[in-house]
């Protein structure tokens, strides 16, 4: 077999598996759709989420405090917002007079970024033109929560973006 016909044969095949693969995805995990429908995303709750960030920026002690404990708990991250809410109110009473100060509680914090955080990694799994699985979905607080994030990207991402990085601070 010569060369150019080996290399026509592989860039045949490599057109056809792109045609042929499969386009549906496979349904979002429960856990998924939990985390992102698990309190309604808002302008105000958005807000509240800002300030906290910049608060505990300028709170020496909270800061301290909430580093910690993320590193106390780098190997074995709470993997919802309920679970993240109970450590800060167990271990953090400087982090949790912050959000007092603000009108925020840790579980709305944690519920809100694991909520950005699911709608993210829906968004960078879903394939390049197709919309991700949360805008159709038949919970309505998922669905809104999608709207929302895409209509306030850059800010929802500037938070989880901070929350993300507390034990690095």
């Amino acid at each position: 077999m010569s060369l150019h016909r080996l290399l026509s044969f592989i860039f045949v095949c490599v057109i056809a598996a792109l045609i042929l693969s499969p386009t549906t995805r496979a349904a979002l995990p429960e856990s998924v759709l939990k985390n992102a429908g698990a309190i309604p995303l808002t302008t105000e709750l958005l807000e509240k989420m800002e300030k906290f960030l910049a608060t505990e920026k300028s709170d020496a002690a909270a800061k301290a405090e909430l580093a910690a404990v993320t590193k106390e708990n780098k190997d074995n991250p709470p993997m919802t917002g309920e679970a993240w809410g109970s450590l800060i109110t167990a271990k953090c009473p400087k982090v949790v007079a912050v959000f007092e100060s603000v009108g925020l509680t840790p579980e709305e914090f944690g519920k809100a970024a694991h909520a950005i955080e699911s709608i993210i990694m829906c968004e960078a799994a879903a394939p390049p033109g197709d919309p991700d699985n949360l805008a159709k979905s038949q919970d309505k607080t998922v669905a809104a929560n999608d709207a929302f994030y895409l209509a306030n990207k850059a800010r929802c991402d500037l938070v989880y973006g901070n929350f993300g990085i507390f034990g690095l601070q």
